[in-house]
């Protein structure tokens, strides 16, 4: 694992200094592919590859989430490419370049699972405070929609709408629910997990990275969110409520993680502490 780390960042890196020099290709989605400068994403990927010198989970961790962090725009790809008739703008070398990054963000993860200590389940209180937070960030998103008005949408009133949002107050509600409750353990581990952890991640991370752009655009005396014909207090309510929506959903999926884990993981995990 390590040397796949290592050839990613080597690779990801060639193609960031690609980009640098004058050969990135007119990106659709506003700004650059990812939420960073090339250099910053060329200097992340030598930090990448020298983090694997000495293993330590923590950094490890914190460069995945890093570069899921910067590829946060993968979250609208996912829709754009689910829901096309929506009218949100879909770039495919956008797409796979992001999808680069969050390759990288796997990798690291996968390395840091192997070299991470056995550790104690949290209590189940924790999962249910997440669970709880995450309807709570749901429910604050729908009221401030609430708000301005449902038909304050750029998106328009159409099927594919409809579809989208039936599936957001499922990820709002139902999902948390099964990952807290003991009716949850009936569905295969992967049909929760992967939502849970997938949507948890790519919410936190895209609207945790909205959330710092708009302060500092407060702080700078600019506009908050542009000019999308909506108040800056939707958007203070709703991008917040974002971050807390994802980041409960990522805690109740772990706590739905330590309760389902098979036998042969706790024994993986005891054999990497005896180590």
């Amino acid at each position: 694992m390590r040397r796949a780390v290592v050839v990613w960042a080597a690779a990801y890196s060639g193609l960031r200094i690609w980009y640098l020099t004058g050969h990135a290709p007119a990106w659709k989605l506003p700004g650059d592919d990812l939420l960073v400068p090339g250099w910053v994403a060329v200097a992340g990927c030598v930090l990448t590859a020298l983090a694997v010198i000495r293993i330590r989970p923590r950094l490890l961790w914190a460069l995945a989430a890093g570069w899921l962090a910067a590829a946060a725009f993968i979250l609208l790809d996912a829709v754009a490419l689910v829901l096309p008739g929506l009218g949100i703008p879909f770039d495919v070398l956008g797409m796979l370049s992001r999808l680069g990054a969050v390759l990288g963000a796997v990798l690291l993860g996968l390395l840091a699972r192997a070299h991470q200590p056995a550790g104690r389940p949290w209590p189940p209180w924790v999962s249910i405070v997440g669970g709880c937070l995450a309807t709570v960030g749901c429910l604050t998103r729908l009221g401030a929609q609430a708000a301005v008005g449902f038909e304050q949408t750029p998106y328009g009133r159409s099927l594919l709408l409809l579809l989208f949002e039936g599936g957001f107050v499922l990820v709002g509600t139902l999902l948390p629910f099964l990952l807290v409750h003991p009716f949850g353990r009936r569905f295969p581990r992967w049909l929760l997990l992967l939502p849970g952890y997938g949507l948890g991640c790519g919410i936190s991370a895209y609207f945790g990275v909205c959330l710092i752009q708009m302060i500092t655009n407060a702080v700078q005396g600019k506009p908050v969110y542009g000019d999308v014909g909506l108040p800056d207090s939707f958007f203070w309510v709703a991008v917040p409520a974002y971050v807390v929506w994802g980041l409960g959903l990522v805690v109740a999926t772990r706590g739905y993680q330590f309760r389902t884990r098979k036998t042969t993981d706790s024994a993986c995990d005891l054999q990497i502490t005896q180590r």
